[in-house]
């Protein structure tokens, strides 16, 4: 076969060196850190090369995100299907008062790591400006984390967490949950 068949095929040498070498390092990268080793696999399935929308070059780059009006407020939801195969989940809405906060009435378990981040919607503010009642645990058997500062909270896979409550709000506030995966699953209690 000739080279500019293969150049035409995506399988030259260097292109399979250059996946090699970024493949490699990923799984180093991910083999030093405790409990990423298991998801070495996953992050290699990669983002999508395909940079192009047919209109430019880049166009595919830039995602418009599923806004939708929830209740008062507004929230989005999106994950590797929609970003081009990175492989990460995110939800995003705010707090706007005191009561129920986001679509989790009961505790509920993920087969992957989540972060759940809460950070005030003032920019010239290091307040959260909310007070919010973070439960994890197994239904029954929940703890409750209540905090008013921006706070990151942290679910390893496998830990019941969940519902969380506003129990003051001087101010809307950020709620957004990132997951490393490709699709946003779970398993709620009964």
């Amino acid at each position: 076969m000739s080279a500019d068949k293969k150049v035409k095929a995506g399988s030259t040498r260097r292109k399979f060196i250059k996946e090699l070498a970024i493949g490699s390092s990923t799984i180093a990268v991910a083999s030093a850190v405790p409990g990423l080793a298991s998801e070495a696999e996953q992050v290699l399935q990669g983002v999508s090369q395909d940079t192009s929308d047919g209109k430019s070059r880049y166009g595919k780059c830039i995602v418009p995100l599923p806004i939708r009006k929830f209740g008062e407020t507004v929230m989005f939801s999106s994950g590797a299907d929609l970003l081009n195969g990175f492989p990460c989940n995110i939800i995003y809405a705010f707090g706007l008062k005191v009561g129920p906060l986001g679509l989790s009435k009961k505790p509920h378990v993920h087969d992957h790591d989540e972060v759940i981040y809460f950070i005030g919607s003032d920019p010239k503010s290091t307040e959260l400006g909310a007070e919010v009642n973070f439960k994890i645990g197994p239904k029954g058997e929940e703890e409750d984390h209540i905090f008013s500062v921006p706070t990151a909270v942290v679910i390893p896979k496998g830990v019941w967490h969940c519902p969380m409550e506003t129990l003051k709000c001087d101010q809307p506030f950020l709620c957004m949950a990132v997951s490393i995966t490709n699709k946003y699953k779970f398993e709620s209690s009964k």
